[in-house]
């Protein structure tokens, strides 16, 4: 594959050259130099919008890097004046000719472009817009999606044309709005934008498309009382974060009951949940906090939870059938005790991010036994790590802890003692809807149904459900089904099926003076 790259004064933001860098199946690149963009601002109109952009905007994945930083080879460098037609810059003929020859162009320079007809440039240009271009065309990114109370903030590659914001999509993404900080907004937005630059040439080169609507408003940079606005709607989402922060603690538990003849794709597709009088919730000892991550459990018989130590703050694996025992000894916090039924043996792949890489656990002596590591290509700590046996290979879901709970990634394996590979299609789901698993894989006859959980609102609020269509060595797709939600108390969190009973987790928020110290206390432990 041939790839061409188009920056100013040879640098481009650091999210950009990730996002070169994570292309696969080309080793070098070329690079086109723009020298003379030149960028108008009206400072009287628009000057605390760039106040505000100083601390936002400029952070760690937009900060310029020089092209020499990329990893693939710069096999030659062409530097050029464009030319201005209006607001928008043209490219020379000699470096239309030039950028001919490549497969693919990505656009990390220049402002508004005129693209040449694709006689006389074939080659898709790509480029970034953060936003979701059915909502929210133009600029500045995520701002108007935190004025108007968005949950998410979407993102594009797309084939830039002639009018703003509104090319064919090679790839889309979201992530989560953080109504209290415009830059972590971005942040969080930017760190997951090279996670689907490879997926966005590939379709890009095959002339594969999203049908994605480009359709939304086109937003115009916002005037100095819209941003005054805007800092002060800030501000109080930030001072009852701390405040949450300060007195609310969640106080988890677990609950179980009959799927009442129906199954998981039923209600995720708008049945009625069980009703509460008919719940069977566990008790929790005094020594612990709260139950969370609930899993059924084969041999022995039970149910696994999560139980938060009162007097630590630290994560521990209980088993709970006549009684409650502690069957983990990790030296840190553990949580999510996944079961994975493999050769006629039960194994444990809890979450232990906290300790170490993930490790394979069995039952000896009624308690954990350490089996062995579970190798996966990079050693990555995982989060919530799920694993799926499926057409005589296995399948793992987990979300890396250097990327965060928002980017769902994929490997596989030909058996437990493998090292689990990357899997083509990974990640798989770039979103706070879903990206992280809610539990274990559940057939529903022929069918496979993935729960994931929805970081939209608060934590732990709910899950999405997701049917997956396609499970091979080469390929993954799925499609969304629908979303579980209580509403009279915060869940479901995890959920998992065995035999005509669901066990799932949920949460009520309770006022303590200990909040705080408690969250610093297990912080700090941790």
């Amino acid at each position: 594959m041939k790839l061409a790259v188009i920056v100013d004064n040879d640098a481009l933001p650091r999210f950009a050259r990730e996002a070169v860098d994570s292309v696969r199946g080309c080793d070098e690149v070329t690079v086109f130099s723009c020298t003379n963009t030149s960028l108008k601002r009206k400072a009287l109109r628009h000057g605390a919008y760039y106040a505000l952009n100083l601390r936002a905007v400029r952070n760690p994945y937009t900060r310029l890097v020089p092209v020499d930083e990329l990893t693939k080879r710069i096999a030659r460098r062409a530097s050029f004046e464009s030319g201005y037609e209006g607001a928008w810059q043209t490219l020379p003929d000699a470096i239309i000719d030039e950028l001919r020859g490549f497969d693919v162009i990505l656009k990390f320079g220049m402002g508004l472009l005129r693209v040449p007809p694709s006689e006389r440039l074939p080659a898709p240009i790509l480029s970034y817009h953060h936003g979701d271009p059915d909502k929210f065309r133009g600029r500045p990114a995520g701002f108007w999606e935190m004025s108007q109370g968005e949950k998410m903030m979407g993102q594009i590659v797309q084939a830039i044309g002639n009018k703003l914001d509104a090319g064919r999509v090679a790839a889309f993404a979201e992530t989560k709005v953080f109504p209290w900080s415009w830059r972590a907004t971005l942040i969080e937005s930017y760190r997951h934008s090279p996670l689907i630059m490879d997926e966005a040439v590939r379709n890009a080169v095959a002339g594969r498309w999203l049908d994605k609507p480009c359709t939304g408003r086109n937003y115009r940079l916002p005037s100095n009382s819209t941003v005054a606005r805007f800092a002060l709607a800030s501000a109080g989402q930030l001072a009852r974060r701390v405040l949450y922060g300060a007195f609310v603690e969640k106080r988890w538990q677990v609950s179980l009951a009959r799927t009442g003849g129906g199954d998981v794709p039923a209600l995720l597709a708008g049945g009625s949940f069980p009703d509460t009088a008919s719940w069977r919730t566990l008790d929790v000892p005094s020594a612990y906090t709260f139950y969370a991550d609930p899993f059924f459990s084969s041999d022995p018989p039970g149910i696994l939870v999560e139980a938060l130590r009162a007097g630590s703050g630290i994560g521990e694996i209980v088993l709970v059938d006549d009684e409650h025992r502690r069957v983990s000894d990790a030296p840190n916090h553990v949580s999510y005790p996944a079961t994975f039924e493999h050769a006629g043996r039960q194994y444990v792949i809890p979450e232990m991010v906290a300790c170490s890489s993930p490790r394979i656990f069995a039952f000896e002596d009624g308690v954990l036994s350490d089996v062995g590591p579970l190798r996966v290509a990079g050693d990555p700590r995982l989060l919530d790590p799920t694993l799926v046996a499926h057409d005589g290979r296995l399948y793992l879901f987990a979300n890396d802890l250097a990327l965060g709970a928002n980017a769902l990634l994929l490997w596989f394996a030909e058996s437990l003692e493998d090292e689990f590979q990357p899997h083509p299609a990974s990640p798989i789901r770039v979103s706070p809807e879903g990206a992280r698993m809610a539990g274990n894989i559940i057939r529903a006859g022929d069918r496979l149904i993935r729960l994931g959980q929805d970081f939209t609102s608060g934590y732990g609020d709910g899950i999405i459900g997701f049917e997956i269509e396609a499970l091979t060595r080469d390929s993954y797709r799925e499609r969304r089904l629908g979303s579980l939600r209580f509403s009279d108390r915060r869940g479901p969190h995890t959920l998992n099926v065995r035999g005509g009973e669901m066990v799932f987790d949920w949460y009520v928020d309770r006022v303590s003076p200990l909040a705080s110290f408690r969250r610093l206390a297990a912080r700090l432990r941790s």
